[in-house]
């Protein structure tokens, strides 16, 4: 499980540099970059880049679940999806009257359309919760 105490060796592992109490890396092929400042405690996304934060709830140490959103999002760039089609924390409506729903990464393709809904979960008991629920057809996971 990703924590505040095994972040720094996850991100070195993953090839970013270090400069002090900020860790760096960029993506050259879709000019993104992402950097984690341990002495503010704030993930940093290239929101200068087109990259969309909707709620301040996923860009801190808080909570656990934010290292795997960051960790996630390292590996869209990895891929080379561009900033400007990933977003944070999109919320929707449901229906009529419906306080709507809130995912914690959405993927758009090239044209702005819907492309990917990525519901991030530590692991063991909060992924093996939300595994349960999906096997009876409640909950937010699929295969």
């Amino acid at each position: 499980m990703i924590t505040k105490d095994n972040f720094k060796d996850l991100l070195s592992k993953l090839g970013f540099s270090i400069k002090g109490d900020t860790f760096s890396k960029k993506f050259k092929e879709t000019y993104a970059y992402l950097k984690v400042d341990f002495k503010a405690e704030k993930l940093i996304y290239p929101e200068d880049k087109g990259f969309t934060i909707n709620e301040r709830q996923t860009y801190n140490f808080k909570q656990m679940e934010n290292f795997v959103v960051f960790e996630c999002v390292h590996r869209l760039f990895d891929q080379q999806y561009k900033p400007e089609n990933i977003e944070l924390e999109p919320k929707w409506k449901l229906g009529h009257g419906a306080s709507g729903g809130r995912a914690d990464i959405m993927v758009k393709d090239n044209s702005g359309k819907s492309l990917l809904i990525i519901e991030c979960k530590t692991e063991e008991k909060e992924f093996d919760d939300a595994w349960k629920k999906t096997l009876i057809n409640e909950g937010q996971c699929s295969s």
